[in-house]
């Protein structure tokens, strides 16, 4: 932090846009995904190495926050409502499965380790959702739309929301006790606030576009306003924003019918708040404690990444065999689904932070650092997959592959639109 002190902070933010330009460059020239430079720029200016930036600064934070629901935001618009209507048993299904192969795996971790049913569920919840981190490299290859793709974005609508319920319910139980009464608000909480959302956010935006948004910095304060909104409705009610703004993302898509409304917001986006968002990713790499816990506590670091990356296989493998699809496509929609972010750190942090009237914590450190070296290993180890199988996908398409479609295997076809 030394030489932070000594650098103006003008200096600082262009050594940070200077790293975001080159490293990911660099990652691209070693055959390896850009969105890691992006990372690497975090690990190497963060606290734990040279200390340029300030982990806590209000100002990295701010754009950090707005990078994370920009992000989810526009994986959210990236969704052809009717492509994905087309497809939604199939993101129904792999999102359900998906998200109770690891709980089981998580609950029966905390089990063996000596933690109670609520604990348990909880570990199992922290990894049972997923972040869209290599997303970018799938609009590069041009497979957005890509079945095995919109099966993996549709997952993640249940994957989070499910995982940031259970959250919710564990500290309520840790606190207070179970009660049935709070689980009923909580679902109908959901339900009042995903039906606004479709029914009011994307209409809003359109009508305040058509009469504000004659110039496209009026389109981009607009857009970030309904983001923001949807963001925090969604921690009204114990939601993670990122769903939030994930949501709002498809409803936007869906009433401008287009991207005329956000084609400047995703400039200033890709080029300032996203790779501030990847950068904060780097800060939480301490690679001290990292080893500590790797090294005091083997197989619970062990055990929790097992039970992510065998429960997120076993998901995308049932979802193929059931729906059809090449291993290549069961390959990518695993990798995409692999990457632990902003929902797992969420859900550890406050399962800390939650203290009951005995002083007893809901999660432990142990856990939370555990939970640190998953964000870490899927954060480089999923981009990197997620490439090399998209270019598998990619040359199946170019070479006339097909799979092998539901009909032909004797299942009944998913309902149309």
């Amino acid at each position: 932090m030394e030489l932070a002190e000594h650098l103006s902070p003008l200096t600082t933010f262009g050594i940070a846009i200077g790293c975001s330009v080159l490293l990911p460059k660099l990652m691209e020239r070693l055959r390896l995904p850009g969105v890691l430079g992006f990372i690497l720029a975090g690990v190497l200016m963060g606290p734990n190495a040279l200390g340029l930036i300030r982990a806590d600064g209000p100002v990295i934070e701010l754009l950090a926050e707005l990078g994370k629901l920009l992000f989810m935001f526009f994986v959210g618009f990236e969704i052809d409502l009717d492509e994905f209507k087309k497809s939604r048993n199939r993101s129904a299904t792999f999102g359900a499965l998906t998200f109770l192969f690891p709980m089981a795996g998580g609950v029966l971790l905390g089990r063996v380790t000596g933690n109670g049913w609520n604990t348990s569920l909880l570990i199992g919840s922290i990894i049972a959702s997923h972040t869209l981190l290599a997303f970018p490299i799938i609009q590069r290859l041009g497979l957005g739309q890509h079945p095995a793709v919109t099966t993996v974005v549709g997952g993640t609508i249940f994957t989070d929301i499910a995982s940031m319920l259970v959250l919710a319910l564990a500290v309520s139980v840790h606190q207070a006790g179970f009660s049935w009464g709070f689980l009923g608000m909580e679902l109908l909480e959901l339900a009042v606030f995903v039906a606004a959302i479709f029914l009011f956010a994307g209409s809003l935006a359109r009508k305040a576009i058509i009469r504000w948004g004659d110039k496209p910095e009026i389109r981009v304060m607009i857009m970030l306003v309904v983001i923001a909104v949807c963001a925090e409705g969604a921690s009204l009610i114990k939601l993670e924003g990122i769903v939030g703004a994930f949501l709002a993302g498809i409803a936007v898509k869906r009433a401008v019918r287009g991207k005329f409304a956000v084609e400047e917001l995703e400039v200033i986006s890709h080029a300032l708040f996203i790779p501030a968002f990847f950068l904060t990713t780097g800060f939480l790499v301490n690679f001290q404690l990292l080893g500590e816990t790797a090294v005091t506590r083997p197989g619970l670091v062990v055990g929790i990444v097992a039970a992510l990356v065998v429960g997120k296989y076993i998901a995308a493998w049932l979802t193929t065999r059931i729906f059809g699809g090449t291993p290549a496509q069961t390959h990518l929609a695993w990798s995409l689904s692999l990457p632990q972010m902003a929902a797992t750190l969420a859900s550890a942090v406050v399962a800390y932070n939650t203290v009951n009237a005995s002083g007893a914590r809901l999660l432990d450190m142990p856990y939370v650092n555990a939970s640190l070296v998953l964000v870490v290993i899927t954060c480089v180890a999923g981009p990197i997959l997620t490439q090399r199988f998209a270019g598998r996908v990619k040359g199946e398409e170019s070479a006339g592959s097909v799979p092998q479609s539901p009909q032909l295997r004797g299942l009944p076809p998913e309902e149309s639109c």
